[in-house]
């Protein structure tokens, strides 16, 4: 039925989405003011563009009054300067959009309430249109990966139902300077072209030099992504394992390495300017602690448990054994690189992702969710009244979805404390009550 009515292709799913959002902004009416994470994301592309350095005093003079931290002299380092433990590829990537904000407001008349420029209105728009856009781009490669696996109907609903019931839309409408918007972008462009590397019979350089650079992306936004790098290694040991060429194996791992390392050297030399170390853990050696994860907590606390606040998602990991039926060694690469990044995030000292929704973190991981979930969804179709089932499921978990964004935002329910299961799914209905 819906076949006659929606032509599944990327132009009416980019539409869809484009319109869920604007629509959203338009009721939701978010704040775009620049804080929190974002905050220090930002510092480098405001301090680049406007100062022409790399000298926080500025900015996190701003940021302590604003929010009445203590940067400045807490995140002071050996070398003299304000630290940043922030990664600089989201400032990369916002960089084009920041300058022409700076040209905008140039030539017209803003109202800037702060005391040092570059954090009013039009940069607060410039941050979300770019996160958007490269949201939108993630959007598109992860529809172009998937078509070497489904048909065109089943990646174009696998992408909105997780894209709805997921983290991810709090973080495009209510906090787009986090850098979630732009690690769907990264991760799924790594997905993508792992993918060309894997579709091919023997080794492709040039798709093994993007991945490569993938990775590196993937790295300049969050580092602990760099665990993702299981899912191309291991493609291209499986299409070496083919050959006995030794020079093939050298001539590979030496692209694959030589194109990682120049893509990451952006945080390399920032690491080596701020804290004159080349590889660095600016939080401290006690944000971490591989020996006693929270694995259960990550997944299911109340405290921003991943199936706790997004439940619905459960329904991309066992989509994930029809997919391991018809690609067997790329499953197991995407499970191992799944257990990975559960492993890291559990791992932090702040498993529970600070002031977050839901596992913010695990947004990294959504293109193998999005991947169960397509091969899941070819399996109901098969019975007409589990499709019912299945879309009225989908529905619900969307408002369930939307009106719990909306009771963080509206501190029906705080981020950035303890709330009880009880409350967790009270809270839509608070939030009814409160319409």
């Amino acid at each position: 039925m819906f076949e006659r009515i929606i032509k599944y292709n990327i132009w009416s799913l980019l539409f869809v989405l484009i319109l869920a959002m604007i629509i959203s902004v338009a009721i939701l009416k978010p704040s775009w003011q620049i804080g929190g994470d974002g905050f220090g994301y930002y510092s480098y592309v405001r301090s680049f563009a406007f100062d022409g350095d790399f000298q926080f005093n500025n900015e996190f003079s701003l940021f302590d009054s604003l929010y009445h931290h203590h940067t400045v002299q807490g995140w002071r380092t050996s070398m003299g300067k304000i630290g940043n433990p922030f990664a600089v590829g989201a400032a990369i990537l916002w960089l084009p959009f920041i300058l022409i904000a700076k040209f905008i407001t140039s030539i017209g008349h803003f109202v800037d309430p702060f005391f040092i420029t570059g954090y009013n209105l039009p940069f607060q728009i410039s941050i979300t249109l770019g996160t958007w856009c490269y949201f939108l781009l993630g959007i598109i490669l992860t529809f172009k990966t998937l078509n070497n696996f489904v048909e065109k109907k089943y990646a174009w609903l696998s992408i909105l139902c997780i894209t709805a019931i997921s983290p991810l839309p709090f973080y495009l409408i209510y906090e787009p300077s986090m850098s979630h918007g732009l690690t769907f972008f990264s991760t799924a462009l790594l997905f993508y072209f792992s993918i060309k590397l894997y579709k091919e019979q023997q080794i492709n350089y040039r798709y093994l030099a993007l991945a490569a650079f993938s990775l590196g992306l993937t790295f300049l936004i969050r580092w602990q992504d760099v665990l993702l790098a299981i899912i191309p290694l291991g493609i291209i040991i499986d299409k070496l394992s083919l050959t006995k060429n030794w020079q093939k194996y050298f001539v590979s791992f030496l692209i694959f390495v030589g194109v990682f390392f120049f893509s990451v050297l952006p945080q390399l030399v920032m690491w080596h300017y701020l804290y004159g170390a080349w590889i660095s853990v600016p939080q401290g050696a006690s944000f971490f602690d591989l020996a006693h994860p929270h694995i259960w907590q990550l997944f299911f606390s109340s405290y921003h448990g991943f199936f706790i606040i997004h439940p619905l998602l459960i329904f991309g990991i066992i989509g994930l054994w029809w997919a391991y039926k018809k690609n067997k060694y790329l499953i197991f690469l995407l499970i191992i690189a799944l257990i990975l990044e559960t492993y890291i995030n559990s791992a932090l000292f702040d498993w529970y992702g600070g002031g977050s929704f839901g596992a913010r973190r695990m947004i990294s991981t959504l293109f193998i969710f999005i991947f169960g979930l397509a091969y899941l969804l070819k399996e109901i179709n098969k019975i007409k009244l589990a499709v019912i089932l299945f879309s009225i499921i989908i529905f619900i978990g969307f408002i369930f979805n939307g009106l719990l964004m909306m009771a963080y935002a509206r501190k029906i329910m705080p981020l950035n404390a303890f709330t009880p299961y009880q409350e967790v799914y009270y809270a839509p209905i608070k939030v009814l009550l409160d319409l």
